[in-house]
């Protein structure tokens, strides 16, 4: 009796899995338009597919291709290999989301200019994001935790009086404090010397910069000039700078 009921269970997963694997992706990504997020030229099934342009509101996202992973869905969680391609950059990741809303992204890789990314992120500077992050947890749309780099390049800023402030990295390492994100900060070129911490806390969605910045030799006058309301320097010629602050 045992074995027979197992095998009917098998069945009608077997069948569901079928079922849902010949899904038509036109079909499968309408309730999507229900968030504002249409997608047009879809093809391919609801397991693997792909749509030409993908539209979230006012912001053209991009192209995207997907392929689900079967095994995920047994325990509960929906996974899938993504690509968003646009023609001046691509994101690609596993993407893994739970019932309770988290979302873990591994092997995630992408290069976008900072113009794609929403304001309360670019704050209106302009240049290039390199993201190579062996995980990426979301939880409350908030970082959880992560592992990787983040670069950002060629960075021109502020809005009201832009000028070329060079390129910067941020390393996550494998191991953090509880509920915060922490990540060591460096120039990688450009006219300021900067070593420093950046501190997510997704208790109350605060962020924190501390560290040490210095000028270098072709540093404009404005810039310099601009670092003394920092405070006196060391004697290594480096001023103390913080940023905080919520999003």
């Amino acid at each position: 009796m045992k074995k027979t009921l197992w095998l009917v269970l098998l069945g009608i997963v077997a069948f569901a899995m079928m079922a849902l694997a010949t899904l038509p992706a036109q079909v499968a990504v309408k309730p999507l338009a229900s968030r504002g997020i249409v997608l047009s030229g879809v093809t391919g099934t609801l397991w693997k597919g792909s749509a030409q342009v993908v539209q979230s509101g006012q912001v053209n996202v991009g192209s995207l291709q997907w392929e689900l992973h079967a095994l995920a869905l047994l325990t509960g969680k929906a996974a899938a290999d993504v690509k968003v391609t646009r023609p001046d950059g691509f994101v690609q990741t596993k993407v893994t989301a739970s019932p309770s809303g988290r979302l873990r992204f591994d092997n995630l890789s992408a290069s976008l200019p900072l113009s794609s990314l929403p304001p309360a992120v670019s704050y209106g500077w302009k240049g290039s994001a390199e993201i190579k992050l062996s995980s990426l947890v979301i939880v409350d749309k908030w970082p959880a935790s992560a592992v990787g780099t983040v670069e950002v390049l060629d960075l021109l800023g502020p809005p009201r009086q832009p000028a070329p402030m060079g390129g910067y990295k941020l390393t996550f390492p494998e191991q953090a404090p509880p509920g915060v994100v922490a990540g060591a900060l460096t120039d990688v070129s450009g006219p300021l010397q900067v070593a420093g911490t950046l501190e997510l806390k997704a208790a109350d969605h605060s962020y924190l910069i501390n560290g040490l910045v210095a000028p270098r030799a072709d540093a404009s006058p404005q810039l310099v000039n601009g670092l003394q309301f920092l405070g006196p320097p060391d004697a290594q010629g480096r001023r103390p700078i913080s940023l905080s602050g919520t999003m």
